[in-house]
């Protein structure tokens, strides 16, 4: 499998533009983020700032957990020589991607920035435990009118790629060059995949855990994700039957988002939109149960050879007959 570049500090590679061209960054400065009021956490890390990688299919992959919508709250500022944290604001990034989920999980294309509400991160104390969890958003409507109030959002747009030395290896050849160029940024396929698994391993728990919480609390939980990580989970539960309740009294909804087809190419970042075509409204109970309630009896699990500890293997066949094979 194969990736290619599509975004590096906001700034998509599939244009050429003489004026304003992709301009190779040095590690560890402190540039801003296109996507939220802070610089950025990758270059400030030493890392290249790629947001997005694009598959051979051309679907695009977000590798930055502030790519889709950032949650941080806070930042530093210095002034007169003295350092302190103040409020990050919403960006107008944040703003669209966050108006464009509550015009639809609220179902009213006619909601005012002003009728919505949010918490970032908020915190979610287990009672049975000394750990607690936070919730990337709580969102609240205050127009008024509908049924749907209270939110829980989850946002997980993307994840890791596998060989990230590769990426590595061909951005720096191409911060080498005399003349960087978008051109040779994103044509160069990259030994690289996405990696779905982990993306929904690292999800799980706290999918479980703040979906049972809001559920008991009364709330809806929303999980917004990139759309290769929708089409990963549709394969298991596309033939679990769950119910469309977008018109009745659903608890969850998992929506996904893509790339916007709707806008031609043009510098800057990739513009995203909600996929009409992959959003589930259905209950969160029933989800919860399809997820623990999968697979089938194999008792050919416990049959077969078995290694002793004793450095001896052992077979044992379907009608529970030994046969001890010595080494």
């Amino acid at each position: 499998m194969a990736v290619r570049i599509a975004e590096y500090l906001g700034q998509r590679t599939d244009v050429e533009n003489a004026i304003t061209p992709i301009v190779p960054l040095v590690k560890g400065t402190q540039v801003q983020c296109p996507f939220m009021d802070r610089t950025c956490d990758k270059i400030s890390k030493a890392n290249h700032p790629v947001c997005a990688v694009r598959k051979s299919d051309n679907t695009i992959w977000i590798v930055c957990e502030h790519r889709l919508c950032s949650t941080r709250q806070k930042k530093i500022i210095t002034l007169d020589g003295r350092s302190r944290a103040v409020d990050n604001i919403l960006v107008e990034h944040q703003k669209d991607i966050l108006r464009k989920v509550a015009k639809l999980i609220y179902q009213d294309p006619k909601l005012l920035d002003s009728e919505i509400g949010i918490k970032r991160e908020a915190n979610i104390p287990l009672p049975d435990s000394d750990s607690s969890y936070h919730a990337d958003y709580v969102m609240r409507n205050f127009s008024g009118r509908g049924r749907v109030d209270e939110i829980l959002l989850e946002m997980q747009g993307g994840g890791e790629t596998s060989n990230t030395g590769s990426i590595s290896r061909h951005i720096n050849a191409w911060a080498n060059l005399d003349t960087p160029t978008n051109e040779f940024l994103r044509q160069q396929v990259v030994d690289a995949n996405t990696i779905e698994t982990n993306a929904w391993r690292r999800q799980q728990e706290q999918f479980l855990v703040k979906g049972n919480v809001v559920d008991q609390t009364g709330g809806k939980i929303v999980f917004a994700v990139g759309s290769l990580l929708y089409d990963y989970l549709h394969k298991r539960f596309r033939n679990a039957n769950l119910r469309d309740l977008k018109a009745h009294n659903w608890t969850l909804c998992i929506l996904a988002f893509k790339e916007s087809a709707s806008e031609d190419p043009k510098p800057g970042p990739i513009s995203l939109e909600i996929d009409d075509t992959k959003t589930l409204f259905t209950n969160y109970s029933t989800f919860v149960r399809f997820l623990t309630d999968q697979g089938a009896p194999h008792p050919e699990l416990f049959e077969g050879s078995f290694l002793r500890l004793d450095n001896t293997k052992i077979t044992i066949n379907p009608h529970h007959q030994q046969f001890d094979l010595q080494e």
